[in-house]
């Protein structure tokens, strides 16, 4: 099942396909970087789901190639197929986040990033807890949103929207209210690789689920 939010995104990403990876695909530092992070922290075969995985790169075939045991989830058919021809070593499941059909197990981490945008409060704080449900106790979970002000239009490709207000302290509280051990929440400019003017600064957040009993 799909959820209204989730069916409007599939929408949107199937028409984009291989136009989305393209786009970004020299503003992803920062998440590489995290990401590489978050790898040195696993043991080798652990297992760890990407939320919103799109075409599976960079996320997905960087965590694979790391040895670990990736499962790929996303709304939109068109990018898991593309995931699944750039990342064959990894699984990838057409899933819904806000759904609660989905039998995808827990993981030793789950990683969600800039999938949960331009949401409103209870909405994210749904969300964090429901990727909090899909890690292990004492797991990790990476999330990554765009900082906003919420007073500035944001540009998406052909789309403009107004983002809500998305500080670091709001990722935090946010975080606090879904059940999480917030380590920290970084933040992270990131510039084209080609010298270009900076595409804007991210949040990356750093939790653990508490550990059981």
């Amino acid at each position: 099942m799909i959820s209204p939010e989730g069916a409007d995104m599939a929408r949107l990403f199937d028409s984009l396909g291989m136009e989305y990876e393209h786009a970004f695909a020299d503003r992803k530092q920062a998440q590489i970087d995290a990401v590489e992070e978050l790898s040195r922290r696993l043991a080798r075969g652990s297992r760890v789901l990407d939320v919103g995985c799109a075409t599976g790169r960079p996320t997905t075939e960087q965590l694979c190639a790391k040895g670990l045991d990736v499962t790929g989830v996303d709304v939109s058919e068109v990018m898991l197929a593309h995931a699944r021809r750039q990342v064959p070593q990894a699984r990838f499941v057409l899933a819904d986040l806000y759904c609660d059909d989905a039998d995808l197990g827990v993981y030793d981490a789950v990683v969600c990033l800039f999938c949960l945008v331009n949401l409103p409060e209870p909405r994210f704080v749904e969300g964090l807890r429901r990727l909090a449900a899909r890690t292990v106790p004492g797991g990790t979970v990476l999330v990554a949103v765009p900082e906003s002000q919420g007073t500035q239009d944001v540009r998406f490709l052909d789309l403009t929207y107004r983002p809500l207000r998305c500080l670091r302290e709001d990722v935090r509280r946010y975080a606090r209210l879904a059940g999480l051990e917030v380590d920290r929440v970084e933040t992270r400019a990131e510039s084209a690789t080609d010298g270009g003017a900076s595409s804007g600064r991210s949040l990356f957040l750093w939790a653990r689920t508490p550990p059981s009993g």
